[in-house]
């Protein structure tokens, strides 16, 4: 499972990509540094709700989107992976299952 900063960060790289903004820019956008949004994204800070709404705003996204699970494509592959291989797995269960008790209910009323 991803964490919420994980998430997080992910998306902020996304939405900052998207708006063309290099860590710098958004920095600088927000007053806080050449480096602020480096630290954020490599993990050696979180920002605090305030800086959480700045940053929505200036990359003029919801804040809510920051953290969700499936907001940027690679936390959405992410996602529907983990989907994808958790239904391929019951279903395998489920036909395994079945085939094995229909071959020794064949076995058994044989015998």
């Amino acid at each position: 499972m991803v964490s919420l900063q994980e998430t997080f960060i992910r998306n902020l790289k996304f939405y900052r990509k998207k708006q063309g903004l290099s860590q710098e820019a958004l920095s600088e956008k927000l007053n806080k540094g050449t480096n602020y949004i480096n630290k954020i994204e490599s993990r050696a800070s979180f920002p605090t709700v305030q800086v959480i709404e700045q940053i929505a705003q200036t990359l003029e996204i919801k804040a809510s989107w920051l953290f969700e699970e499936k907001g940027s494509p690679i936390n959405s592959i992410k996602f529907n992976t983990e989907d994808f291989v958790r239904q391929i797995a019951d279903e395998l269960y489920d036909r395994v299952s079945a085939a094995v008790i229909s071959y020794f209910e064949q076995k058994l009323g044989r015998g």
